[in-house]
C-alpha cells in the first residue's frame, strides 16, 4: 500500500472519487487568506487504477493517468512532508489548513 498527493486548483481538477484510491486527508493551501489550491493525501488501494484529470483553459482536456506515474510515499508522514516541500515555509502569508 502506498500514498499519493493529488492537487486541485481552479483550472486543474483531479477526480478524488476514482475507484482504487481513498481520501485520507485534505488541505487547502492559503496565500494571503485566499484559497489557491487543495491538496489531498490519498491511499492507493489498487495500483492499476487510473486517475481522471480535467484541465480547463481555452479547451477542456481530460486525461486518465495511471497511478504508477504519481510519486508514491510509503507512509502518510512522508506524504505530509511532501506537502511541506510543496508549500514551502509556513508564514502569515501562506499556510496549509486541514479540512478533513
Amino acid at each position: 500500500m502506498s500514498y499519493i498527493v493529488l492537487t486541485n486548483k481552479e483550472s486543474y481538477q483531479t477526480d478524488l472519487t476514482t475507484p482504487g484510491i481513498e481520501l485520507v486527508e485534505s488541505y487547502d493551501y492559503m496565500f494571503y487568506d485566499k484559497r489557491k489550491a487543495n491538496y489531498s493525501i490519498m491511499k492507493v488501494t489498487d495500483s492499476k487504477c487510473k486517475i481522471k484529470i480535467v484541465e480547463e483553459s481555452d479547451k477542456t482536456y481530460v486525461n486518465h493517468i495511471p497511478v504508477k506515474f504519481f510519486e508514491a510515499f510509503e507512509t502518510i508522514e512522508e506524504a505530509r512532508e511532501e506537502l511541506d516541500v510543496l508549500v514551502g515555509t509556513h508564514s502569515d502569508t501562506q499556510k496549509l489548513v486541514k479540512i478533513s
